[in-house]
């Protein structure tokens, strides 16, 4: 693996302010501004302190500087890192071709575990089970009672309740017919002197007039004591 870049520098290094900012810009090995510098070690370091610390880096020849607008940039001369040998190279990309592997492993595994997940969130809970089952067998205990009275015979709805849907559907049958009334007086006068016969235009309308079966029958003629 490559040297700890930190330990070819710090050895010329004195002061502990210094030490400090060269080590993180050694081990971070970009570039950065006084204030990134400042707010990535937390403000460990005054703003003062840290600007003394760079110039006095960049006067060891330690840091390189470049201004940009008026902002200057700092950064650890490249030619004073150990470089890394072609073994501790193919090391990292060893090391890396693992962590992409297990990326990859997890990411299969979060999916199983995932659809797992889901469908047990799907799935009744054992208290659920318990309910549906004793609702469904409460309903099956209702039905066979219910085919149980239609197998004997048994007057399944009340002569109440036959006189209360009689009466509902005679209320309706003299509405309907009173409204058929209207339309045939109403069609009659608006058609009494127009060419053709009225019987044509019904047609072409698509309006049906004739008598459903059984209309005239009284609904209470239905209702049995």
């Amino acid at each position: 693996m490559p040297k700890d870049k930190t330990t070819s520098f710090s050895k010329n290094v004195g002061d502990k302010s210094e030490k400090l900012v060269l080590d993180y810009l050694t081990k971070q090995n970009r570039p950065y501004s006084v204030t990134d510098v400042i707010s990535n070690l937390h403000a460990s370091i005054s703003k003062t302190e840290c600007q003394r610390v760079v110039n006095a880096l960049v006067e060891k020849e330690l840091l390189t500087t470049k201004l940009y607008g008026k902002q200057a940039i700092y950064v650890v001369r490249q030619d004073t890192i150990d470089a890394a040998t072609p073994e501790e190279l193919a090391g990292v990309d060893g090391a890396i071709a693992k962590l992409q592997n297990q990326i990859t492993e997890s990411k299969s595994r979060n999916r199983q575990l995932s659809s797992e997940l889901s469908a047990l969130n799907s799935a009744l809970t054992t208290d659920q089970i318990r309910v549906k089952l004793d609702r469904l067998a409460t309903k099956n205990e209702q039905s066979k009672l219910h085919l149980s009275q239609l197998g004997a015979g048994t007057e399944l709805v009340t002569l109440e309740e036959k006189q209360s849907v009689a009466k509902e559907m005679e209320f309706y049958r003299k509405m309907w017919l009173e409204r058929r009334r209207l339309f045939k007086d109403m069609f009659a006068a608006v058609t009494e002197n127009i060419p053709g016969k009225p019987k044509d235009l019904l047609e072409d309308l698509d309006i049906d007039v004739q008598e459903p079966i059984d209309v005239n029958i009284n609904p209470r003629h239905l209702v049995q004591a």
